[in-house]
């Protein structure tokens, strides 16, 4: 979520995708101080939740893009603007994750509704056993990747705590009132009939 705030006479531009992950990451056990975080997807979601992990100290951030063009740039922009250690590495085919990764995150629209069918070309057999695999999709919000990664035992974070936690975020800023977490996330698994 994009939003512009009043601080006197300026006007600042916030978004709150990036903290809404972070916040729902660590609710769910995960903290990213030291670990390796690879991403997938170089787009406008994948660039805001990539600024959160380095000023909370993630060992490095492996930007993984089709667009060799866009992995390059959010790479070098994360080691410029963010100081994080980041690198880019092309997604050319399956991609295989591999036990040096620590959080894996699908941030690319791959499984979106309606092309709820598709997944993104990733082989989960040689990750860790006790993985993160995040997909920032709020809708559906088990994917194939997040149902592949679920039956594979691995801990599984889906788009929903994102949408509520980055909404809350926004509702803050622009009312300085306390958030209705309860009631949103209510909402949404009445919505789609599950627990967020």
């Amino acid at each position: 979520m994009n939003t512009v705030r009043r601080e006197g006479d300026r006007l600042i531009g916030e978004n709150t995708d990036g903290r809404g992950f972070l916040h729902c990451v660590r609710e769910s056990g995960v903290d990213p101080r030291g670990k390796r975080i690879a991403l997938l997807g170089a787009g406008g979601v994948a660039r805001a939740i990539t600024v959160e992990p380095a000023p909370a100290r993630a060992a490095e951030l492996a930007v993984i893009n089709r667009s060799v063009e866009l992995g390059r740039t959010l790479a070098a922009d994360l080691k410029s603007r963010a100081q994080a250690k980041a690198r880019f590495q092309p997604w050319n085919a399956t991609f295989t994750i591999g036990p040096e990764v620590d959080v894996w995150v699908d941030a690319t629209s791959i499984g979106l509704y309606p092309d709820i069918d598709a997944e993104p070309a990733v082989e989960l057999k040689s990750a860790q056993s006790d993985l993160p695999v995040c997909d920032v999709i709020p809708n559906p919000p088990e994917t194939r990747l997040v149902r592949a990664a679920r039956a594979q035992g691995l801990n599984t974070v889906t788009g929903l705590p994102m949408l509520v936690y980055q909404g809350a975020i926004g509702f803050r800023m622009w009312t300085c009132q306390p958030v209705p977490e309860g009631p949103m996330k209510r909402a949404l698994e009445q919505a789609f009939g599950l627990t967020v």
